[in-house]
């Protein structure tokens, strides 16, 4: 296991609070343009970086600030808020930095690497998609295979986020040529050792900004950038339920902005003053679940930090738990967004102007493709009946 440790975190939380607010202003003030033209929000990436906020999961012990769940979480939502993209591509960051922490080994490649990431903020990218597995994350075709005094890896991926702009990447693949699909190694490829080759478009209705066509990747890495934990404990116990904090986080700080939008609306139509209506009802009912989302986060966070710290085992229990925060966020989320498309009416049914839900909900929308729902339900299905709720 990497070197993490629960006893400090290297930034204040004053540090945290003032360089969270100068990036969310300028994801704020960039957010449109980088929604039309689907462009990687370069702007707001380089205040985290001078910020020192894109090595904010790499732990203390490799010099990078070693935060909280908690502390990302609240980072993220305030990302996403003010730009979806920006908060969505640094929480997808965040959690490759998490696997390569759990999963390196002190003095080796992997650590040097996350150092290099805390010092000059290095950005990750994600290579778990493929085509022909069905969008399965415990599930490849490609596979390590030795050359000279390395490996060599190709993968033809369905959809890498920011792939053409990242300095390095986190990559499945099956162990070797005889593996079985299931049998899952996580290889650390830096930028240098990768040739990246597009093989898709990329034109969505919503998180535009991500820039996640498909690639071909051809890759030949040193041996030590195979990270020493198998990618089925590595799935269990730092993507997954990292990812589905993290990617909660965004998606609620977009319908967090979505209830303010409709909440500045109906006191710009009351004067101040309170109505009794179906519009101030919505906003009630947008609010309920709001809260309760806010609440599940929360509560995840908690209980996911001792098992992201290494203090404790992944559970069946906290499975279910993080399956169960991801699908009630991407769907909670949207429906907080309608009810406040359906307060805003036609300015918020315009592409711009400051009620427009229009980002906002096609950002929205991607939430319930991002490991489908129907997959996350039918598990937890499965393990309720295995396991008592803690």
């Amino acid at each position: 296991m990497g070197p993490r440790s629960a006893a400090s975190e290297g930034l204040s939380d004053a540090a945290v609070r003032g360089a969270t607010e100068s990036a969310v202003a300028v994801a704020r003030d960039t957010a449109a343009a980088v929604d039309r033209e689907a462009s990687f929000p370069v702007a707001a990436f380089a205040t985290l970086k001078e910020s020192r906020l894109l090595g904010a999961a790499v732990p203390v012990a490799l010099g990078g600030p070693g935060l909280a769940v908690s502390s990302l979480a609240r980072i993220a939502r305030s990302l996403g808020r003010a730009c979806g993209a920006t908060g969505m591509i640094w929480a997808m960051h965040q959690i490759q930095l998490g696997c390569l922490a759990r999963g390196c080994v002190a003095g080796g490649p992997v650590a040097d690497f996350l150092a290099e990431a805390a010092t000059d903020q290095l950005l990750v990218a994600s290579v778990t998609s493929e085509r022909g597995v069905g969008g399965d994350l415990r599930t490849s075709v490609a596979n390590v295979q030795p050359e000279g005094t390395g490996y060599r890896l190709e993968k033809d991926a369905t959809v890498v986020s920011y792939g053409a702009y990242a300095d390095g990447y986190l990559v499945t693949a099956r162990r070797g040529p005889d593996a079985a699909p299931g049998d899952q190694v996580a290889v650390l490829a830096r930028r240098l050792q990768v040739r990246l080759e597009q093989s898709s478009q990329w034109n969505p209705m919503g998180m535009r900004g991500t820039c996640s066509p498909g690639f071909r990747l051809r890759a030949i890495v040193p041996a030590g950038q195979i990270l020493s934990v198998p990618f089925g404990e590595l799935a269990a116990t730092t993507m997954v339920p990292l990812s589905h904090v993290l990617w909660s986080a965004v998606w609620i700080g977009l319908a967090s902005e979505a209830f303010e939008r409709a909440r500045q609306m109906l006191r710009a139509r009351a004067g101040g003053h309170g109505l009794a209506s179906g519009a101030e009802r919505r906003l009630a009912l947008a609010d309920r679940l709001l809260t309760g989302l806010e609440v599940q986060l929360n509560d995840a966070a908690d209980r996911y930090e001792p098992v992201y710290l290494g203090e404790r085992a992944a559970t069946t229990d906290l499975a279910v738990r993080m399956n169960a925060l991801k699908v009630a966020a991407s769907t909670a989320t949207v429906e907080i967004a309608q009810y406040a498309l359906e307060i805003c009416g036609m300015a918020g049914y315009q592409e711009d102007g400051r009620f427009s839900m229009s980002r906002i909900l096609r950002d929205l929308y991607s939430a319930r493709l991002m490991i489908a729902n129907d997959r996350l339900l039918d598990m937890n299905a499965v393990n309720l009946l295995l396991t008592k709720r803690e």
